[in-house]
């Protein structure tokens, strides 16, 4: 077999920067935890073209598709001229795309070249335990291992990333994550844009500290820990302020909040476009929006008609210019579809089903689930596989104003009720994680089909290594 080693090229040099500061921090906008982002002396905005990932498709061997996964310390630019230690898949920083179909059994290789343990976590993944990245999933340095699972789950964009007990925070800050494109028969039908990086782009937002020789180093402090990491530098796919280059109709933007910590308000100023999945999935049909907020762990594909915008526009997040949107002659699809993917109604009567109650609550002394910090030798509860069951998420940080975004692995689940209402449409298709404001309450329907021992947590990465996460068993 041909391992597949992509070495992703440092694109030139980028862009100069003096400061790109954080401004204020607003915690109770919507359901946002905004940072807001201060690029007055950025001195040359928009040279650098966004990077677009590999896009592997594996190699078929007897029946599987297999993936070759380096977990590597690489050098990246940020501020030109200034390199500094990243980690990466297969490549300095980030990773690659995975171009995976519902129901092919999948193997991927893993080789970690770190001088730390890791691990990889596929978020999103309907996997049970045994392959999840979680429990006795550790790769020690310089060894390798490989796991084999089947996604049987509607199309979605899925991502990648580390999950060792307490190295969480720090190696998704230092560089690694990844995408999963996730396709069906119903995702290969429709009529959307799938032409990778010419209309169809992934689209990871993170923010991080630099220092002004553009050093990239993660440590925490008491209020860090407290509040999460957040600010300093924003960038999309590693590149703080890049531009691309997008043909005169239709784009599909698969948005990802890959942060540690910072919510996102994403939007086009004030023109609309389309939300046509969550999550874990398609929606039901398009859902018109002129702003679109992802927490932490959060996905959004979003349709954007260019033909309503300008020559020269671009993409806001948090208020700020963030990528520059660039038409070229290129035409591409102009239909926006009707309907988009068929979602279970909720029919069953839901006061018949067990209700657990989580509260997330962040104080001056730590991160807590239900007033009880993680603890990896203690199982929380059990649940029968395949029975439905209502979750009631509440953010108790009131105090703190603190937003908390709800995680789960190895399931997708229903939102039912938000604060007492029926979700916004746009929350009515699969997810994985919720985010919860401050006196936020969620209701969420699901159903574990799995075996084994799985988490929950919020998906603020201080939060999750300081406490707030627990476990359950799957009973079958």
């Amino acid at each position: 077999m041909n391992k597949i080693l992509i070495s992703i090229t440092i694109l030139g040099t980028l862009a100069t920067i003096s400061n790109q500061a954080l401004g204020s921090i607003n915690h109770s906008s919507g359901h946002s935890h905004n940072t807001t982002f201060n690029q007055a002396t950025l001195t040359k905005e928009f040279q650098k073209p966004l990077l677009i990932p590999p896009l592997l498709k594996g190699e078929i061997k007897n029946g599987v598709r297999t993936f070759d996964l380096n977990v590597t310390k690489g050098q990246w630019e940020f501020i030109d001229g200034n390199f500094t230690e990243t980690y990466g898949y297969n490549g300095p920083i980030l990773g690659p795309v995975l171009s995976l179909k519902k129901g092919e059994k999948t193997k991927i290789n893993i080789k970690n070249n770190l001088s730390e343990e890791t691990t990889v976590h596929w978020h999103g993944g309907i996997l049970s335990q045994d392959v999840d990245g979680v429990h006795n999933a550790d790769i020690q340095p310089n060894t390798q291992k490989s796991v084999e699972f089947i996604l049987n789950q509607p199309a979605a964009t899925l991502w990648f990333h580390p999950h060792p007990m307490h190295k969480t925070a720090s190696q998704v800050y230092k560089g690694l994550a990844g995408l999963i494109y996730l396709e069906d028969e119903q995702s290969e039908s429709l009529k959307i844009p799938k032409t990778y990086g010419i209309d169809d782009f992934p689209i990871v937002i993170q923010d991080k500290k630099l220092t002004k020789d553009g050093e990239l180093t993660y440590s925490t402090t008491h209020m860090e820990k407290i509040h999460g990491k957040s600010g300093g530098y924003l960038m999309i796919n590693g590149i703080i302020s890049p531009y691309i280059e997008i043909p005169n109709g239709l784009m599909r933007l698969r948005v990802v909040n890959g942060s540690n910590a910072t919510n996102y308000d994403i939007d086009l100023n004030d023109q609309e476009f389309y939300q046509i999945s969550s999550d874990g999935g398609l929606l039901s049909k398009p859902v018109s929006m002129k702003k679109l907020t992802l927490a932490p762990g959060e996905r959004g594909e979003i349709l954007v008609d260019s033909k309503k915008l300008n020559n020269k526009s671009y993409l806001y997040i948090n208020g700020k210019e963030a990528l520059e949107l660039r038409k070229n002659k290129k035409s591409g699809l102009t239909q926006i579809p009707e309907t988009l993917a068929e979602i279970p109604e909720i029919t069953k009567n839901l006061a018949d089903l067990k209700t657990r109650t989580f509260t997330l609550k962040t104080t001056s002394k730590g991160n807590t689930i239900n007033n009880t910090p993680y603890n990896m030798e203690k199982l929380n509860f059990d649940v029968q596989k395949g029975i439905q069951e209502i979750w009631e998420i509440k953010n108790g940080s009131k105090m703190m104003d603190m937003p908390h975004p709800f995680h789960v692995h190895g399931a997708q689940f229903r939102v039912i009720e938000r604060n007492g209402k029926i979700p916004p449409l746009n929350e009515q298709g699969w997810k994985d994680t919720v985010n919860l404001n401050a006196g936020d309450t969620v209701k969420i329907l699901i159903t574990y089909t799995t075996d084994g021992i799985t988490v929950y947590h919020c998906h603020i990465l201080e939060h999750e290594e300081d406490g707030m996460m627990g476990q359950f068993k799957i009973n079958n």
